[in-house]
């Protein structure tokens, strides 16, 4: 075996799409938690760049052992992972999410608002249930649980603890409905950062707020030149975050505009791309 990589001070992963499969909670492969916790021996840090919350991570991936701080939220919250302490945080401006609660009121689409409480964590509210009950294990993987039924968004701003939003993850689900992002794009591109994160799902987040501010921001705190870091996705979402970085690495599930701006394409997630692409680009293991 060849010694690690020394052109890297950071790996930066995704999670759904990349580790976690897209619409089922199964885990993250024996092999790619193996990757990780070799990669960390050697030395290297792996940490987190995901829409998933804090919270998520803190409660569902406590198993692997990773102690930097998390870009989380589409780049809205940095955190860390071992003390729950919110380091970073950008919301979307009250008129903005005025204007989107009552656009989302005015049309039927399953949508969850996510707010930080004072204590810093996470409480979603989720505007309506599906027609169609077997959506609800999906919605439990996607939109994360415990979830609050608020049947009008506009009311639900009235409410006096509610802090301010810091994104939002509309069901839009492209076998049987129309793209929203270019809609939503026009409606509220001035304000909001709007972009498809999953085959049915578009999320949005403060203007100029995404995975790549987040990496950046991170580095800052963590004192790391961006470029000497690794990321891996597979998702328009993640086009930011390689963008921001010395080396991006596409999944073989990628969509078309990852790989393009990516400089190595591993296999997919169901063959452990990600655990591939460490082991061969971080570990040099041959």
């Amino acid at each position: 075996m060849s010694k690690p990589n020394t052109l890297f001070d950071l790996v930066i992963l995704d999670l759904d799409g990349t580790i976690l499969d897209l619409y089922h909670a199964n885990g993250i492969s024996p092999r790619v938690q193996a990757a990780i916790a070799a990669v960390q021996a050697a030395g290297i840090p792996v940490t987190i760049g995901s829409g998933r919350t804090l919270d998520y991570i803190r409660q569902n991936l406590a198993h692997l052992p990773l102690t930097y701080p998390m870009v989380t939220m589409q780049g809205a919250v940095i955190g860390d992972p071992v003390t729950g302490e919110i380091l970073a945080e950008r919301d979307i401006p009250l008129a903005s999410t005025r204007q989107l609660a009552q656009w989302i009121d005015e049309n039927a689409y399953v949508t969850a608002f996510y707010f930080n409480d004072r204590a810093g964590h996470t409480r979603v509210y989720q505007n309506r249930l599906h027609s169609d009950p077997t959506n609800q294990d999906f919605y439990d993987h996607v939109f994360g649980a415990p979830r609050i039924i608020a049947p009008s968004f506009v009311d639900l701003l009235k409410t006096p603890d509610i802090q301010p939003l810091l994104k939002f993850i509309i069901d839009n689900d492209l076998t049987d409905q129309p793209n929203l992002a270019p809609e939503l794009q026009t409606l509220f591109g001035t304000t909001l950062n709007i972009t498809r994160t999953h085959p049915r799902l578009v999320e949005g987040t403060a203007l100029g707020v995404d995975k790549g501010q987040g990496v950046l921001r991170l580095c800052q705190l963590l004192e790391i030149d961006p470029q000497r870091v690794l990321v891996i996705g597979d998702n328009d979402n993640d086009i930011p975050m390689l963008a921001a970085v010395g080396f991006g690495v596409a999944m073989g599930n990628a969509t078309p505009g990852v790989k393009a701006i990516a400089q190595w394409i591993a296999p997919s997630i169901t063959e452990d791309g990600a655990a591939v692409a460490l082991e061969k680009l971080v570990l040099g293991w041959t």
